[in-house]
């Protein structure tokens, strides 16, 4: 009796033993089947999303270049075209001194024709007839006369004696939008920082401003309304869009507030302006009495 309950005992010891052992080996491979599906699991992501994400940030970081080397190309060739103006011809190169930009008259135009005739703001050039002086890009300066202004768009064009100039290309001002990227080029506080360049955006359109010239109040209208950094200076200067066309020249700043500057649509003037370069002449229209 005592034989068969030992052989009882071991058989059901080896029972418990072969089923603990059977549990281990289920455990065991489910354990290294699983490592393995993580495994191929991680390596298959690996390959479709490390190059993918890899390729993605070359691709932008290339496209982003591209668009530098763009808008650098953009500038440069609008910058060519940009010149100063001063009515003194011998005031020095500094605007530090007292009152220095509006005794100097110093503002910035734009080359509108490869026959001499140069595109700024009344109040840098003068009213037609008057006298200033305009450095070009390679630094050689030119007596220039007003042969044309406008003192409702504050605008003029002034001729000097040279040929084979490269004139600015025009956009179309009414086709900007609020949010467009601009460029403003000028000389913002002399000739020390000429051709300064400041970005921004169409800020507003069609916006009039009240202005007091001599103790009268001056309304402007239809002007474009930019967030670009306009000082003094920048006046005549061109507003550039990102393929280089004009769509304004730079025109007023608010002091009381910073951001907020103006430009005279190039549309305004662009039949003047066409004139000029085709004729050499503008004839405005007038009206005549009949008599009978």
């Amino acid at each position: 009796m005592k034989d068969y309950i030992k052989q009882d005992k071991q058989k059901r010891l080896k029972g418990y033993l072969i089923g603990i052992i059977c549990i281990l080996l289920v455990f065991i491979i489910c354990s290294f089947g699983y490592y393995l599906y993580l495994k191929i699991d991680i390596e298959e992501g690996n390959k479709t999303t490390t190059p993918y994400t890899a390729t993605k940030v070359s691709q932008t970081i290339k496209q982003v270049e591209e668009n530098d080397q763009t808008v650098i190309g953009v500038i440069q060739k609008a910058n060519d075209t940009v010149v100063g103006i001063s009515k003194l011809k011998e005031a020095g190169e500094s605007i530090f001194l007292e009152d220095g930009v509006s005794s100097l008259g110093l503002g910035t135009g734009v080359i509108i024709a490869e026959n001499g005739y140069i595109l700024t703001n009344e109040h840098v050039s003068g009213k037609k007839n008057s006298t200033c002086y305009v450095t070009a890009s390679t630094g050689k300066t030119y007596t220039g006369t007003v042969v044309w202004s406008n003192s409702d768009v504050d605008m003029a064009i002034i001729k000097i004696n040279e040929k084979k100039l490269t004139p600015a290309v025009f956009g179309n001002s009414d086709e900007v939008e609020v949010g467009q990227t601009v460029y403003a080029i000028g000389n913002p506080i002399g000739y020390e920082f000429q051709r300064t360049v400041t970005s921004g955006i169409i800020s507003a359109k069609d916006r009039t401003i009240k202005l007091e010239e001599n103790g009268e109040e001056v309304y402007m209208e239809d002007l474009i309304q930019t967030d670009a950094t306009i000082n003094p200076g920048n006046s005549g200067g061109p507003l550039i869009n990102a393929r280089g066309e004009i769509v304004g020249i730079n025109s007023v700043k608010i002091t009381s507030a910073e951001g907020i500057g103006f430009a005279v649509p190039i549309n305004t003037v662009k039949t003047v302006i066409e004139s000029f370069a085709k004729n050499g002449k503008f004839e405005e229209a007038r009206l005549r009495s009949i008599c009978i």
